[in-house]
């Protein structure tokens, strides 16, 4: 779709602001011809073969040049979400900041374009690729959790519903591994054992699919010992051998309840998954523990 021509010193500043965007490092001599050109669809083509050469800064000002010159032009949707891929596909810190930002804006000015589901996994999918490994700050992935649930309930009937819960879970596993790893930090190298309950109380009642939940349960058991409530305990150790039969932990958990009963303590009834038994506090924001400094040397559990 064409539209008029653009007065000439108009045309020449954009020229002069493309040139000098450009970065050698990006690809490409700049296509002055192109860019001054009346034909989005000239523009739009060029963009794209710049995009596919892996040219982001080139593919960018054609993007922009559709944008910002051709407000009605049939592109303008595909060009906002193509200058937000360029960002992604360039990838780094900034790069996924700013293609967050341009996939948020496609979003409130087609809020109902057909391709909307796919820039609400695309920013997702920014906050997936910065997350950290779970001794370290979590808020990229509960980012991207909060964002791909935000994909499933806008968008159920989605192509990217499956890759969308697919991700979600990832996410949930690395928020319980971080857990997990901050209350055991808390249980060996503090012995700070009531904050290290609060940390496995977390995951049981938060993350319940956990992957290691055997494990959680052991050292849910072991702290509650340790913290003189062994009554408590008992129970999660005997969850532990009904639920997960196989586990390595088993003997352990036998072991460990073997030696609290010697103590002469009753068992208490088996509490429902999820439900915390009296004394504990359901969650860390119930009772708050400061997570472990940045960089400290986290010890890694034993095997489990």
């Amino acid at each position: 779709m064409g539209v008029d021509p653009e007065p000439a010193v108009k045309v020449r500043l954009l020229l002069v602001a493309a040139l000098a965007g450009w970065g050698c490092a990006h690809g490409g001599e700049p296509d002055i011809a192109t860019l001054a050109s009346n034909s989005d669809q000239v523009i739009w083509e060029a963009g794209q073969k710049a995009l596919e050469k892996h040219q982001y800064e080139s593919a960018r000002q054609h993007f922009k040049r559709i944008i910002d010159g051709f407000p009605q032009s049939e592109y303008g949707p595909a060009a906002r979400l193509a200058l937000a891929d360029s960002h992604f596909q360039e990838a780094g810190t900034a790069n996924y900041i700013l293609a967050v930002g341009a996939y948020r804006e496609f979003l409130t000015i087609y809020p109902s374009h057909p391709r909307s589901d796919y820039a609400q996994f695309q920013i997702g999918e920014c906050y997936y690729k910065q997350r950290n490994s779970p001794d370290r700050d979590q808020t990229p992935t509960r980012n991207a959790l909060e964002e791909y649930q935000r994909l499933l309930d806008l968008y159920p009937n989605s192509s990217y519903i499956e890759k969308g819960r697919s991700r979600i879970k990832d996410c949930r596993q690395s928020l319980a591994r971080a857990e997990f790893l901050a209350g055991f930090f808390y249980q060996r190298t503090r012995q700070a054992y009531h904050a290290a309950i609060a940390r496995y109380q977390a995951i049981l009642n938060e993350y319940p699919d956990y992957d290691e939940l055997d494990e959680v349960l052991f050292r849910l058991g072991e702290c509650l010992g340790l913290a003189g409530r062994p009554a408590e305990a008992l129970p999660y150790l005997g969850r532990l051998i009904e639920e997960f039969p196989k586990s390595d932990r088993v003997d352990d958990a036998r072991g460990l309840m073997d030696e609290l009963k010697s103590r002469g303590t009753p068992a208490p009834p088996l509490p429902a998954r999820g439900v915390p038994s009296p004394g504990i506090s359901p969650s860390p924001v119930a009772s708050p523990s400061p997570a472990p400094p940045v960089g400290a040397p986290t010890p890694t559990p034993p095997p489990s």
